[in-house]
């Protein structure tokens, strides 16, 4: 007979806690570093609820870690606030159910921007160092009793009445795993408190070996010195800078400084920001706070109004964090134009040690572009220009897209007396685009094969019927190779000969490249692809009518010689312009150089 069921009847659903407890606690976190994070995280937000609450404390208030060692020789960490503690209906709330936490506001459903926590789960990391988690709570409303409550890794815990803490807080105590000593030694507790809490305003204490030492400093105020400015971001990032960034919200979303790296870095490298919420540290990673063109930067912000993950290791993406990214880009951005009219010098060696970020941001930024522009520096046919010579020169301006071309290119132009820009780097050719934001007039246009023919010229040949013989044969060896040849006079004249190639051509000598290594089927479909460009490319080698060689090849009768010299050319004129090599045209190279070297021994 099959039971009959009322759907209306709700069920609950059944929770294997120590299960739960191990995905909390070892997958959740990234690192056992945290469980010292967390411990910080409560008793800061303990005396926190004091304030909110507006009770007095009988002294300052206080963290203190204490290290210690058990009869057995076993050590012992305890983490004591001097914050609200626990009562023992509290400790059932808040200790035994994950998720619910006692920086809630009930009433209001809500977290108080107080709180640095929020989940409820943070006291479950101490598993990652421990087996047994031992609370001692002592509650400013039941300030005659003293609880402890013990947590195990199972599910279960136990709460019990023990002696009387001397004083109204909450003392977390811990003994290590059998692999996790380390994390109770006095030098990794202190690297760790550091790391994550070095800008707590609770003062926070290491007692140890009998002394008792305060691990974080008081702050600097917001007005202090450079020099006090300088020396936090030295000690916090071990190493030098050129100047520091005020950070400040005009919305109050976050504060703090970024620092200039003193040497250069990639813009691939890790960068490493410590970035904080409410003071206690979330990530070293900027990428959601940061703009990507800040890799040159260090950065140390506190926020209190961002959103952290449950695991407090990064920030949600919201409306919020946008307006936080922006509002930082918009503060190092008034910081550099603000550099380029008071602090000239500290600006152009800022643009000499980090040239590709700063280049990126002008690329971005119309008001930076005016600012960085002049200051940076361009490979150009008459060596290093400035953005400041670009726009005082007063002649069309060429560049090429590509490095080799530049190379190939750059004699012609300097014979000519005439400008090219290498923009075969990154953000180069974008900049140029964009210089009539400083000089409307400039002229300024990419280098093609139409405007390179025009700067060359007619040649005059001592025998044009000899000439006419050497180039019929050149088109000869040459139609193979999508190529063709005309006499032109260049400079300079021991330039032989010059190859160009228009981006058609240039895609059919990629095409024939790939159809060499392909099978039968996918050589047809190339071939067919190459057939919609044929017509419209246009490769051509010329020969310089006044280069020695060139005319001596003139005179030459013997077919195989000529022949040779031609097809070594047109080798040599592809090297130098650095375009890929075909398989058949590194043939080529091979057989004619040991062809000259038989002659050579004949």
């Amino acid at each position: 007979m099959q039971m009959q069921h009322n759907n209306a009847d709700p069920y609950l659903f059944q929770v294997n806690l120590g299960g739960m407890i191990d995905i909390l606690s070892n997958h959740l976190y990234s690192s056992p570093d945290v469980f010292v994070r967390e411990l910080l995280q409560n008793a800061v937000d303990a005396i926190a609820a004091k304030r909110v609450k507006n009770m007095k404390s009988d002294g300052e208030d206080a963290v203190t870690l204490s290290l210690s060692e058990s009869p057995d020789g076993k050590k012992i960490l305890t983490f004591t606030d001097t914050g609200t503690g626990l009562t023992e209906a509290e400790i059932h709330r808040f200790l035994a159910v994950i998720g619910q936490s006692s920086k809630h506001d009930a009433e209001k459903k809500r977290v108080s921007s107080d709180y640095i926590g929020r989940f409820g789960i943070g006291l479950l990391s101490c598993f990652l160092v421990s087996d047994c988690i031992r609370v001692r709570t002592r509650s400013v409303s039941e300030p005659d009793r003293t609880l402890e409550w013990c947590g195990n890794p199972d599910g279960t815990y136990t709460i019990s009445e023990c002696e009387m803490l001397p004083t109204i807080g909450t003392s977390v105590i811990l003994t290590p795993k059998a692999d996790m000593e380390f994390y109770f030694e006095q030098e990794k507790l202190s690297t760790l408190v550091r790391y994550y809490g070095l800008p707590l305003p609770v003062a926070i204490w290491l007692e140890a070996d009998g002394t008792r030492t305060r691990l974080n400093p008081p702050f600097a105020p917001k007005d202090s010195s450079r020099a006090e400015a300088m020396a936090l971001g030295e000690t916090m990032f071990h190493t030098n800078f050129l100047d520091y960034i005020p950070l400040e919200s005009p919305s109050g979303l976050f504060s703090g400084v970024a620092y200039i790296l003193a040497e250069e870095t990639a813009p691939t490298a890790k960068s490493s920001h410590r970035i904080y919420l409410k003071n206690m540290l979330l990530t070293e990673d900027g990428e959601k706070l940061l703009p990507k063109w800040a890799f040159f930067l260090r950065c140390f912000i506190n926020t209190d109004n961002l959103r952290p993950t449950a695991s407090r290791e990064d920030f949600y993406e919201d409306e919020t964090l946008l307006l936080a990214r922006r509002e930082l880009s918009d503060c190092i951005v008034r910081y550099l134009e603000h550099l380029s009219r008071r602090n000239d010098a500290l600006l152009q060696r800022i643009v000499r040690v980090h040239r590709l970020a700063v280049q990126s941001v002008a690329i971005e930024d119309d008001t930076l572009y005016r600012a960085f522009f002049p200051y940076l520096t361009f490979e150009t046919s008459f060596g290093t220009y400035t953005g400041r010579d670009l726009l005082n020169y007063d002649q069309p301006i060429s560049y090429t897209a590509y490095l080799d071309e530049f190379r190939q290119f750059s004699p012609i132009f300097l014979a000519k007396y005439s400008l090219l820009v290498n923009a075969g780097y990154t953000y180069v050719r974008g900049l140029l685009s964009r210089i009539h934001l400083l000089n409307p007039a400039a002229q300024v246009s990419e280098l093609k094969q139409q405007s390179l023919e025009a700067m060359l010229e007619k040649a005059e040949l001592p025998d044009p019927a000899a000439a006419m013989c050497l180039l019929a044969e050149c088109n000869e060896v040459l139609q193979p190779y999508d190529c063709s040849a005309a006499f032109k006079r260049f400079e300079p004249t021991e330039l032989p000969v010059l190859y160009t190639v228009n981006e058609e051509a240039l895609l059919m000598r990629d095409i024939r490249h790939s159809m060499e290594a392909a099978n039968e089927l996918f050589s047809g479909m190339l071939e067919a692809f190459a057939g919609e460009y044929r017509e419209d490319a246009v490769a051509r080698l010329y020969l310089n009518g006044d280069n020695p060689l060139i005319r001596r090849m003139m005179g030459v009768h013997d077919p195989n010689r000529l022949r040779c010299c031609i097809e070594i050319l047109y080798v040599q004129a592809l090297l130098t312009g650095g375009y890929p090599m075909r398989n058949h045209e590194l043939q080529l190279l091979n057989s004619n150089l040991l062809q000259l070297l038989e002659w050579s021994i004949e």
